[in-house]
């Protein structure tokens, strides 16, 4: 959820038994619709303060849904948590979900998934210094403590200009129900700011630099998105901006497709279970290239019919009309597979 643009989904899912009372009964008739989430990180036992809610990101409750014994909650990534104290959280809690948070006593019944009275308002930051600010505070328990750990989070995707001035980069790109708005036939370029905590603990003395090269690398999700730039890019420094360009093939219709960003560690198995975001996309066709095409097309189907019919001297105004007619459907008829592509 760190690593996903503002407006990017990821599905949640939980037990019956995670979640508080009070959250399952507002989960029919899409209750929670709309309610803003805290997701915080859970310190392990062993940590220097065990248990403790490490707050990581906001976001907007999109989708909450009941499937068999699970709750699957679809969430939007908001904004960038900042200067959230555990204690605060704890006091926002009723005393019963309060008993019942990840403890020491590794109890049955803990729960996941609380609802509160706080204000998240004072909170909510979008600056990357949030996300660093987080991404520091996580890098101190052993989960994250790691040579193969890095934090990265999509900054924006923008369409290339093809100048490099002041005043002349482009305006990020809209996303609306969790997937960029772009335009089929366009160069865009993505851009992932990636943070790379060397040390180990922090108290660590000095810095530590990795033994492993770690790169992030960029997927496409089926064939018609094309990269214009390398899609691994190793993350050699603590902090740097990764940009992949990419576009998607032109068409005369809208599409859907998207692409992964992972990490990858020098040596991994391609068995290695990956920890990917997926970035939606839906590529808005070409009227004009759809109306060109049809004319084309049709102009060439067309035209040896009626100049068979004036050489024969049966060419008129309504035969014209009809091969013209018939022209046109062909050409429509041509492009039409060009819509059912995946």
């Amino acid at each position: 959820m760190l690593a996903l643009p503002h407006g990017g989904q990821m599905q949640f899912r939980y037990s019956a038994n995670w979640l508080a009372d009070d959250v399952r009964a507002r989960v029919p008739g899409a209750q929670l619709a709309d309610e803003y989430a805290l997701i915080c990180f859970v310190a392990d036992g062993m940590a220097a303060n065990p248990y403790k809610l490490v707050p990581v990101r906001f976001a907007r409750i999109i989708r909450a849904e009941q499937v068999g014994t699970s709750y699957i909650l679809t969430l939007a990534a908001d904004a960038f948590a900042s200067n959230v104290a555990d204690a605060a959280l704890r006091a926002a809690m009723t005393a019963a979900d309060r008993a019942r948070l990840p403890s020491a006593a590794k109890a049955a019944n803990e729960l996941y998934g609380i609802s509160t009275n706080f204000d998240p308002r004072p909170h909510k930051c979008r600056t990357f210094a949030a996300f660093e600010t987080t991404a520091t505070e996580l890098s101190g328990h052993a989960s994250f403590a790691t040579e193969q750990t890095a934090f990265f989070s999509v900054r924006q995707i923008s369409k290339v200009s093809g100048r490099s001035w002041f005043g002349t980069w482009a305006a990020p790109s809209s996303i609306e129900l969790g997937a960029f708005s772009l335009r089929t036939g366009k160069r865009y370029e993505c851009e992932v700011y990636c943070l790379r905590l060397f040390e180990n603990h922090p108290d660590a003395k000095g810095v530590k630099l990795p033994s492993k090269e770690l790169a992030l690398v960029a997927e496409a999700n089926d064939d018609s998105l094309q990269f214009a730039s390398a899609k691994r890019s190793v993350i050699d420094s603590r902090y740097d901006v990764k940009r992949y360009v990419f576009a998607a093939e032109p068409e005369v219709m809208r599409r859907v497709s998207g692409f992964r960003l992972f990490l990858s560690a020098e040596g991994d198995s391609e068995e290695r279970a990956r920890q990917d975001i997926s970035l939606q996309m839906v590529f808005g066709g070409s009227l004009v290239m759809a109306i060109i095409r049809v004319f084309f097309i049709g102009a060439a189907t067309a035209s040896p019919g009626m100049i068979a019919a004036n050489a024969s001297g049966k060419l008129n105004s309504g035969t014209a009309i009809l091969m013209i007619a018939l022209g046109a459907l062909a050409g429509i008829a041509a492009i039409f597979p060009s819509f059912r592509k995946p």
